[in-house]
């Protein structure tokens, strides 16, 4: 390496870590873009992985870092269990998604009579044991414990290979990245396809570019899996992106606590019982490229400059993820956009309480629930519009075009709004805006498991072996 270049490496490490110091976004999009590579693979695992695949499995060996997790398995005619497929289980990361995945496996668990397994099919990351993932299942959900003990049993990827899964199991898919490996298992004949349910929670392929991860993500709904979706608009969404026909009774809204919203709307005050201020809060999750941060951050600057003249005392907050405070008034210094980051449960609600407006944005079709906890409680809230799965879900919620002056002007009318008017009081969804209830789909969704044809053990099954059923 000669001189120059040397030089002109030094000069870009230094320019990279001045940014990466100074520039918030920049560092959340580096820290998002490491944490895909951060798991450590198990070389041995993998190259075990790849031997023991059937022969239709190998070729799609590399296409996914999960596309031959679960190709190898081992079956035999025990006692059917339902595995939930999940990418991990780590407390710090189990987020809603996570949870309505748990929420529904032990609900059908329930509905079928039988035990609960979760495979976890991420390379297992320090610290991350199968035991601590069984003790945070118990935890969230106590009324899975057995004699005091977690009573979901864990299985890490490294272990895969180890246990002895029936080959009667119902399995459920939470992720592309987990209905992925699924599709193979079943072309490789050691899953039945008939057999898995694939809960669907967002248009996955948009996480990703236009891209290999795109079109894998977006072949997993053609995979013939039973599916059950988390909420109506993104059904309807299915319907109209993909032509995926999904019935509504397989269909269920998010959980929402009603009964919690209910009594923060009963906390609310009047703007002049509350010191003559507007609260506006950002659901601002700047490494989440789907929440749209620095599109809400040119909204709010919009809106500062709308409310000027206006004479209110108008304050901004974020909560969600940890940024550095953001001047919002063009370098003038007096009005800010405050982090609180990441919000214990009970402190977000009493938040929300004291808040009048809230931007929270979300550039996919499912609804996320800061937006419906906000306007069941009484606040103004103003969201993106997404391919028409907004408009019309709750009166409190207006969904406007996804560019910052139609934000920044609708969150300037929700201020005045709210100083003029004061909160809404309490206002419940619609019976059915979002889907119907969860245990209704499991139920729907026991049933048509129940009046399947009897299985047989998937052609191909390996018999069971000496090897340690985990």
């Amino acid at each position: 390496m000669n001189f120059e270049k040397a030089r002109r490496l030094v000069a870009d490490l230094v320019r990279v870590n001045e940014r990466y110091a100074r520039d918030g976004h920049y560092r959340n999009d580096v820290r998002e873009r490491l944490g895909r590579t951060a798991s450590r693979v198990d070389v041995g695992v993998a190259r075990r992985e790849r031997d023991r695949a059937p022969r239709a499995a190998r070729p799609y060996e590399g296409l996914v870092e999960t596309s031959l997790a679960l190709a190898g398995i081992r079956t035999a005619d025990r006692e059917p269990e339902v595995v939930l497929v999940v990418d991990e289980l780590r407390d710090g990361a189990a987020f809603a998604g996570v949870q309505t995945a748990l929420a529904v496996a032990i609900a059908l668990g329930d509905r079928l009579g039988r035990r609960v397994r979760v495979v976890m099919v991420r390379w297992t990351t320090p610290g991350n044991s199968a035991a601590a993932a069984e003790a945070l299942v118990a935890d969230r959900f106590p009324g899975t414990r057995v004699d005091g003990r977690p009573g979901v049993r864990v299985v890490r990827r490294e272990d895969v290979l180890d246990t002895v899964f029936g080959t009667q199991d119902t399995w459920l898919a939470t992720h592309w990245k987990t209905a992925h490996p699924l599709d193979v298992a079943a072309t490789a004949g050691v899953v039945d396809r008939e057999r898995v349910v694939y809960l669907v929670q967002d248009y996955e392929p948009g996480f990703s570019a236009w891209s290999t991860d795109y079109a894998v993500a977006a072949s997993t709904y053609r995979a013939g899996f039973r599916m059950l979706v988390n909420s109506e608009p993104l059904r309807r969404y299915l319907a109209d992106v993909e032509g995926i026909d999904v019935a509504p009774t397989a269909t269920f809204a998010p959980h929402l606590d009603v009964d919690l919203l209910e009594r923060v709307a009963a906390a609310r005050r009047p703007v002049a019982e509350d010191g003559g201020v507007v609260r506006v809060l950002f659901y601002g999750r700047p490494s989440k490229h789907r929440n749209l941060f620095r599109l809400g951050v040119a909204a709010l600057r919009i809106a500062v400059q709308e409310l000027a003249e206006d004479g209110l005392r108008v304050e901004f907050h974020s909560a969600g993820e940890q940024h550095a405070d953001v001047d919002l008034d063009g370098g003038v210094g007096a009005v800010k956009l405050v982090s609180h980051g990441t919000m214990p449960w009970d402190d977000y609600f009493r938040f929300i309480a004291s808040t009048g407006v809230v931007l929270s944005l979300q550039h996919s079709p499912h609804p996320s629930h800061p937006p419906f906890d906000g306007a069941i409680s009484g606040a103004r809230v103003v969201t993106n519009e997404f391919r028409g799965t907004r408009a019309g879900l709750h009166p409190n919620l207006q969904a406007v075009p996804t560019d910052a002056r139609s934000l920044g002007l609708a969150v300037a009318d929700a201020v005045r709004r709210a100083a003029a008017e004061g909160p809404t009081g309490f206002v419940p969804l619609a019976d059915g805006a979002l889907g119907g209830p969860l245990d209704a789909a499991v139920d729907a969704l026991g049933t048509a498991l129940d009046t399947a044809a009897p299985d047989t053990a998937a052609p191909g099954a390996a018999p069971e072996t000496e090897e340690q059923d985990r």
